[in-house]
């Protein structure tokens, strides 16, 4: 009678194996997915995006992850700031169910991409850097969060501070993409608000070196200023291009905070201490009233062996870190990893006390932005290579 019935037992004892294995395993982590621009020459934007959210994860982590002991854990992905290689890594990532959310990375192009994408799946992008105005304006149920500012929160800033100067007349120089077009949209609505602005547009493709001739022209239109939209590449080579031009014709540089997304002192060399420039932030660590900040910098320090002074692009990681705790308190708040619930918990948190600010209900059904103008400063860069902000303005 044992020996027939030990056939029996033993299929028992195999189909319960699993189950005991698994009882005493940890559970599967919640996945965040990252594509983004790390294999780009000079760029700090993707790296600091990643460490803002690693960072974050840490500390959740360690207080008990979410939903019972579930850990985050981050995926992430090179796109090189090409559209089409973002467009192929959000797909696979959206094919993962693990996946709650993806992070897109610094370039307006990408993420206009991503946008519409995001919404057809059903999956959270989650903008921390991006400015394209037109990014979170998506249909129902809209899936696409920023936490950055955007390109018309920058360009008033920017020209809020030519006209403190007493300057009328700009030359606006801008990239033939997406952010282009954005910020000189942005542009043109100002000018309908604020009256006796004048400008000249001048276009340029990203990568491009020869700056003299745009420079040139917009001295001979009369233009007082500069208002530069270019990522650090490209402004390496306007400063150094500026700096050159005896100071008779040099003309201030009023910048979009695409200079801070690398190192852009070291690209610019000593010719940044010899022109006139200004840009945007919304973080830095030597500013901070945060009392996380303290936490955050010895973490960083911790993890990746980088001094907080020495971080490069810390918008970008007090951004990314903001998002990532955003997000886990909305996969508390629906109790669940379902992608359409934590994109409803997201829209009703009530508050959070981040690095770059506090946070009473961030988001809503009808905004998708977590900033507002109140958190840009204008600053200049330090002879680290920092950003200090200018008092006063």
């Amino acid at each position: 009678m044992m020996l027939r019935s030990a056939p029996w037992l033993l299929c028992a004892w195999l189909w319960l194996l699993p189950l005991s294995a698994a009882a005493g395993a940890e559970p599967r982590p919640v996945l965040i997915g990252l594509t983004a621009e790390f294999g780009m020459a000079g760029s700090h934007s993707a790296q600091s995006i990643e460490r803002g959210i690693l960072v974050a994860i840490d500390e959740i982590n360690n207080a008990g992850g979410v939903l019972g002991g579930r850990k985050l854990a981050l995926q992430k992905h090179d796109d090189r700031g090409i559209p089409a290689r973002a467009v192929d890594h959000f797909t696979e990532l959206a094919a993962n169910p693990d996946i709650v959310a993806v992070f897109c990375g610094r370039f307006s192009q990408v993420a206009l991409e991503l946008a519409p994408l995001a919404n057809r799946r059903g999956l959270l992008l989650l903008n921390p850097w991006a400015a394209a105005d037109s990014l979170t304006r998506q249909a129902q149920p809209n899936y696409v969060f920023r936490l950055s500012l955007t390109d018309t929160w920058a360009i008033d800033a920017l020209l809020d501070h030519a006209r403190r100067r007493g300057i009328q007349r700009v030359a606006l120089l801008v990239p033939n993409n997406a952010w282009g077009r954005s910020s000189e949209a942005a542009l043109r609505a100002y000018q309908k608000r604020v009256p006796g602005l004048r400008h000249e547009t001048f276009w340029y493709n990203a990568g491009e070196i020869e700056f003299r001739e745009q420079l040139a022209a917009a001295q001979r239109q009369g233009a007082r200023a500069i208002v530069m939209v270019t990522n650090e590449t490209e402004a390496s080579h306007i400063v150094q291009q500026m700096a050159a031009l005896p100071s008779a014709l040099q003309l201030p540089l009023i910048s979009h905070w695409g200079v801070g997304g690398g190192d852009f002192a070291a690209a610019t060399g000593a010719a940044l201490g010899e022109v006139d420039l200004v840009t945007l932030q919304t973080f830095s660590f030597s500013a901070t009233r945060s009392t996380r900040a303290p936490a955050v910098a010895a973490a960083l320090q911790r993890l990746f062996g980088v001094a907080a002074e020495d971080l490069r692009a810390q918008s970008g990681f007090a951004h990314a870190y903001d998002f990532t705790q955003l997000l886990a308190l909305a996969i508390r708040k629906a109790g669940s990893s379902d992608r359409a619930a934590v994109r409803h918990a997201l829209e009703r948190i009530d508050q959070f006390d981040g690095l770059v600010r506090h946070y009473r209900q961030p988001f809503s059904s009808s905004d998708h932005e977590a900033l507002d103008p109140h958190q840009l400063s204008l600053a200049r860069f330090d002879k680290r290579g920092g950003l200090t902000a200018l008092v006063g303005d």
